[in-house]
């Protein structure tokens, strides 16, 4: 009977702190340059990990650049595509791409984001 198993959840070991910011844009005066102002939104448990070529064999949602990364979380958020990740770990930022599908019964939801390159 499935009554009382507890849901599955990810290792907390391999997990990180990642922090969604919504990014908008601001102009600086009248005919001014727009400029990205980031609000933090929520932080919560999660882990980013690299494609294999496994998944880009399988995965239909289109193409995918040496950026692209999964990320994993079985925390109760809402992410979109377009919202930015943090990792606080590394200071590593994401940008969302799409939502892959998951199973309703399980927590876990997983994302395809874009690794920003870091300036030097």
């Amino acid at each position: 009977m499935f009554y009382n198993t507890p849901t599955p959840r990810l290792p907390r070991a391999l997990l990180h702190i990642l922090t969604v910011t919504n990014r908008t844009f601001v102009r600086d005066g009248p005919g001014g340059q727009s400029r990205p102002v980031d609000k933090s939104v929520v932080s919560f448990w999660g882990i980013v990990i690299p494609l294999s070529n496994l998944d880009l064999k399988r995965l239909p949602e289109g193409t995918y650049t040496q950026n692209s990364q999964r990320l994993y979380t079985d925390d109760p958020v809402e992410i979109k595509p377009g919202q930015i990740i943090r990792d606080t770990y590394d200071g590593q930022l994401y940008t969302v791409k799409t939502e892959l599908a998951h199973n309703t019964v399980h927590p876990l939801m997983r994302y395809i984001v874009e690794g920003v390159v870091k300036k030097k």
